[in-house]
């Protein structure tokens, strides 16, 4: 039925008269506008719903907030890719949508109209940042949303979203995101250049929290 705006605007409002983060999962233009409007902290959904004109992803990005990607939820997932389909499954070889059921090809046009919105949210100067909403395990979930990122972004700009951004995205850049002095000392070491292929990021060495060695697959 679309947004209520107004309603928006309350809770938009209420959670800054608390200090709180509001957080929009919009998954359509119409909504991720009327969230904008609002007045959210966070847009945690690339809309995938509706096209992007040049003017309304300029009118997004000009508003300054945040947007995760959340592209792979539209985009299948098989079980040569998936450690919990295979133990439910097998090597089934289905595609199969974020609750591991098949997936509902009706909504598959989502997994090409979300990247070409992120983009034009890209090129118009929007703070993107890595997130999902599957429901895999970590590295899965990574590699999935890698899939759809990879289509309309270089490597380089996939290193960004993965890093800076998506601390900016959870409102902790003054802490992770890039590495800085003073900030903490949570540092991933990987075994390959992801600026050379995005998907070195899963290729994990080492894992440092705190300054403390916590995983060592060297």
């Amino acid at each position: 039925d679309g947004p209520e705006r107004e309603t928006l605007s309350v809770i938009a409002d209420e959670a800054e008269r608390w200090g709180i983060p509001s957080i929009t999962h919009a998954v359509t233009v119409v909504d991720t506008v009327a969230a904008v409007e609002a007045g959210t902290h966070v847009l945690v959904h690339t809309p995938h719903i509706g096209q992007l004109d040049e003017d309304t992803a300029q009118m997004i990005a000009d508003s300054g907030i945040p947007m995760m990607s959340t592209l792979g939820i539209f985009v299948p997932t098989f079980a040569a890719d998936n450690a919990i389909i295979r133990d439910r499954t097998g090597m089934d070889n289905v595609p199969r949508f974020r609750d591991l059921e098949p997936f509902p090809m009706d909504t598959i046009s989502s997994a090409g109209q979300g990247p070409v919105n992120a983009r034009m949210l890209w090129d118009a100067g929007i703070v993107y940042g890595f997130g999902t909403d599957t429901r895999f395990l970590p590295r899965d979930s990574l590699f999935h949303e890698l899939r759809p990122l990879h289509l309309v972004f270089s490597a380089e700009d996939i290193v960004t979203i993965m890093s800076r951004n998506a601390a900016i995205a959870i409102g902790r850049l003054d802490e992770l995101g890039t590495v800085e002095a003073g900030k903490l000392a949570d540092l991933v070491l990987l075994d390959g250049d992801p600026l050379d292929d995005p998907y070195n990021l899963l290729n994990v060495s080492m894992v440092i929290k705190g300054g403390e060695i916590v995983v060592d697959n060297r």
